[in-house]
């Protein structure tokens, strides 16, 4: 096998975004009215389920809120808007090992893909902020607002695949969040998860490079058996 097809995800993966996630949740319950504040820890155990732009979702989970579905609405815009406006002003750092892993990959002529579920204005933001003119010719694929809750197959790594003629055998996705690396999973894609959360992760600092994923060129396993490679594995 071989890789052809690398996916990245923002947060945590391409930008430390964290931070500013915690700050804009904040920013929303306060503007909303709600006594809700949350930690570091409690942002990481909502993102754990949620992935950091919808964690929020954590919070309007149960009842009275969940049931007040304007309300619920307009808490999820006024956190993008809040993130937004925070990467404006105060842009996050990129990961110093993704930009290498970029680097090397795009030398050896491997396709750099960006799909991620934070909003698409703040996905070209982001990127153009960083990367310049560079975004088009870098990247095969960005797509920001990207769903992963649809039915095995029919997601929006199936359609970038399909759309570049790649099988998922020969793609993985670099993410920190469950969702997207549930997606890519069902997808037959190999996942990598670099979560600041939980105990069977690749932690940030131990981000894989790309001489790591040329050593799945010749793996027995495929993407839907269990890998023994410590973070090369299937979304639990």
């Amino acid at each position: 096998m071989s890789i052809d097809v690398i996916f990245l995800g923002l947060d945590g993966v391409l930008f430390d975004t964290e931070a500013l996630h915690l700050a804009a949740c904040n920013a929303a319950f306060a503007n909303a009215g709600l006594s809700l504040r949350w930690t570091l820890p409690a942002l990481r155990a909502a993102a754990a389920r949620h992935g950091y732009a919808r964690a929020i979702g954590s919070a309007v989970a149960t009842p009275p809120l969940s049931r007040d579905k304007q309300r619920v609405a307009e808490l999820f815009q006024d956190k993008h808007r809040e993130f937004h406006q925070a990467i404006l002003s105060r842009p996050p750092q990129a990961q110093a090992a993704a930009l290498t892993l970029i680097e090397d990959a795009a030398a050896a002529g491997c396709k750099i893909c960006i799909l991620t579920d934070l909003p698409a204005p703040a996905t070209g933001a982001l990127l153009e902020r960083y990367f310049g003119a560079d975004v088009t010719s870098l990247f095969s694929v960005v797509a920001g607002a990207a769903s992963f809750d649809g039915p095995a197959g029919t997601g929006p790594y199936a359609y970038a695949l399909n759309a570049m003629g790649v099988q998922p055998q020969d793609a993985i996705v670099i993410d920190t969040a469950v969702p997207a690396l549930r997606a890519a999973a069902d997808a037959g894609l190999w996942t990598v998860s670099v979560a600041p959360y939980g105990t069977d992760v690749v932690r940030p600092r131990q981000f894989i490079t790309f001489d790591a994923l040329h050593e799945l060129q010749a793996s027995p396993y495929t993407p839907d058996q269990q890998r023994p490679a410590p973070g090369l594995h299937k979304a639990a």
